[in-house]
Order: structure tokens, then sequence, then C-alpha cells
């Protein structure tokens, strides 16, 4: 029997991407899902493309950052399956400006998902966890080791992930509880993916030109071999772990590298 037979997890943001393509993984490992996202029309299409026969898959839209969303989410998790064993936080926004140019609503609403919209599933969901002495996965993101120029309240909220992953790491312990927390690199865009422009209003992700990109099902592979091996954190791959190194050991090196390519964009 491999480790995800017959678990409960659940995935937010999972109508696209690498949510979408963690939920694949776990059907095809005999893993009970619960797929959610803010956009029920999307969450619709995915739940209708990926559902296998039987009762593996639960679709339940609602907004990661609202916390009465957040309590349905869990409540029909439990009422549908029984138990809860893997709660994967994915859902997340991201955007792009300087901060003395972005609306104050643009710091608000990333703050809100990608912070809290991590929190409060992670508050309701370990009463569950603790008797199935399951998991709690965070996705991070490279930007997370060191804020970036022109996404600074992306860079926020995921390094606010780190401290809050840290935390709960020593809280959950003497329940076995396991905590992780995935610093993702630069990975394949889902067309359909949005962020936040300065304004505040959403834009089409843009192309990121220059960058190897990963492909999302291996992405999502590394991400259960993480929760399999419970894991604390994993930097995924050579950039990730480079990064890590050069800004713990030369962080005035690192810093003065960013400037230099943030100039070069700039100037492009």
């Amino acid at each position: 029997m491999n480790y995800f037979d017959d678990k409960v997890a659940i995935v937010t943001g999972s109508s696209l991407g690498i949510g979408k393509a963690i939920a694949i993984k776990l059907l095809e490992l005999n893993c009970k899902v619960v797929i959610t996202a803010r956009n029920k029309q999307r969450l619709a299409k995915t739940y209708a493309e990926i559902k296998k026969d039987g009762d593996q898959l639960l679709m339940q839209a609602g907004d990661v950052s609202k916390l009465e969303d957040c309590k349905n989410l869990i409540e029909k998790t439990i009422e549908h399956f029984g138990r809860l064993d893997i709660l994967i936080n994915n859902a997340g926004l991201s955007m792009e400006g300087e901060v003395v140019d972005l609306k104050p609503d643009v710091f608000k609403n990333i703050m809100d998902v990608n912070y809290l919209g991590s929190v409060y599933p992670s508050q309701l969901a370990i009463p569950h966890l603790k008797s199935t002495e399951g998991s709690i996965l965070f996705i991070s993101s490279l930007a997370a080791i060191r804020g970036l120029p022109g996404f600074a309240p992306y860079a926020s909220s995921k390094m606010a992930l780190t401290a809050l992953s840290e935390s709960l790491a020593i809280e959950l312990k003497p329940f076995n509880i396991h905590v992780g927390i995935a610093y993702l690199g630069f990975t394949k865009n889902d067309p359909e993916k949005t962020i936040f422009n300065k304004d505040g209003e959403l834009i089409p992700q843009p192309t990121r030109n220059g960058f190897k990109q990963k492909d999302v099902s291996k992405v999502a592979t590394q991400i259960l071999l993480m929760i399999k091996q419970r894991k604390f954190k994993s930097y995924f791959n050579l950039m990730g772990l480079s990064i890590n190194f050069l800004n713990r050991i030369f962080p005035r090196a690192y810093h003065f590298t960013l400037s230099r390519l943030y100039k070069k964009y700039q100037s492009e």
C-alpha cells in the first residue's frame, strides 16, 4: 500500500496550475481529495476534468482569505470523508510593481490570500490532524529567501509563511503533526493565471523569459515526496539551494547581484 492510499487531502487553490497538478497526482495515488478555489466556474471545470470513478473527489468553492469559507471547507471535508490527513496551503496571488507605486489594496489582498489564506485553514484543520498525525504543507517561493524589488508584497507574504511554519513545527511536534514549507522556483504558468498590477487590477501573468521553468507535474511530484518523507524545508532545485546559500553566507554579494539584475530589468 502506498503512503497516500485512502488518505484525505485538501489542496487550496486547486482549480489550475500547481494546485491542480497536486490534486491529479494525489488521485492517481488513491488519495481522497478536496479541491477548492474562489472561481466556482473554473473549479467546476477542473472537477469535471479530473474526476475519477468512485467517490474520491470533492469540490468546495470558497475564498481562503475569508474565515467563514474556511470553516465550510473543513466542515464539508469531515462531513463527506470523515477525516483529514493532509492540508496543502497552495492558494496564492502574485503582483508586480514598486512599493511607491502600489495601491494599498494590493498589499492587503496579497497578505489576505497568501498569509491569512494559509493561517485560517491551518488553524481549523489542526484538531482533525491531531487524530491522524497528518501533515500541513505551505507552498512558498524563492522570493521568501530575500525580498525582491518589484515584488515586495508577494515576498513579504511568503516570508511570513516561513515564520508561521517554524512556529507550528514546534507547537505541533508533541502531536506528531508534520509541518513543511516548499520554496518553489520558476514554474510553468497556467495560461489562465493572473496577477495584480500596481493599480490592483488583475492582469494575465507575464511570460518569464530567460529563466528555466519547471513543469508543474514534476513540481507536484516533489511536493508529495516531501510530504511522504515528512520533510520540513525544501528548495527543490539548484537555483533555490544556491540562493539560500548565498543569502546566508554572502548576503552583501547577493544584495549587490539583485540590485544589478533589477537595474538591467528596468532598462529593458
